[in-house]
């Protein structure tokens, strides 16, 4: 019985992984979408965010299916509000992510025409707060300061097929950093999801 399980898996695996030949196939993509970063912490403080943009370009390599990426990452979110013991104020300023991070891919093969696929990565990425005041601070007041961190992603998305060499590209996609330290000594970390559409261009 076992044997049978073990076959009937194999079997699977081998049909999800049965795509077209395509080994070897390189490709750039770039995408650009919506992001909504959590809350932040300093402290006792935490920072409510505003909706922001997420920008992404990639290129890679597909071996049937499976892809390996290299990817760069940009994120901006602006800071809404500050709580506190004492209660919720306005705020400013901006929380810049500059991210590099190595990706893979599955590509679920399904016969042709929209293809899903999973991915998942890991990297560094560059954390920057921007001028962080109340509204009443002049602006270039406020504080400031950066940090390198490892981060890490994953999501899901849907690859359709425009011409023989181009695919639209829509995705779901979840980052997070590890944590990270303030100038004031404390931890925080920072994590959002994201909705992205773009363009992959086989080479």
């Amino acid at each position: 019985m076992k044997k049978i399980y073990s076959l009937l898996a194999a079997a699977l695996v081998t049909g999800f992984c049965a795509a077209p030949a395509s080994a070897g196939q390189t490709y750039i993509s770039g995408n650009v979408g919506s992001s909504w970063m959590n809350d932040t912490k300093d402290g006792a403080l935490k920072f409510g965010m505003n909706n922001g943009i997420t920008a992404l370009g990639a290129i890679g390599m597909r071996e049937n299916c499976y892809r390996f990426e290299g990817e760069l990452g940009y994120q901006k979110n602006a800071v809404d509000n500050v709580y506190s013991s004492y209660g919720t104020s306005n705020y400013r300023g901006n929380i810049e992510v500059w991210s590099v991070l190595a990706n893979g891919y599955y590509d679920i093969y399904t016969g042709g025409g929209v293809q899903p696929y999973l991915t998942a990565g890991v990297g560094a990425a560059r954390v920057q707060f921007e001028d962080f005041a109340f509204p009443s601070t002049p602006v270039g007041h406020g504080w400031a300061e950066h940090d390198s961190v490892f981060a890490y992603q994953f999501g899901a998305g849907l690859a359709i097929p425009i011409t023989s060499g181009v695919k639209l590209d829509a995705r779901y996609r979840y980052f997070s950093t590890a944590e990270f330290s303030l100038n004031n000594g404390y931890q925080s970390r920072l994590a959002s999801n994201s909705v992205l559409i773009g363009l992959k261009f086989g080479l």
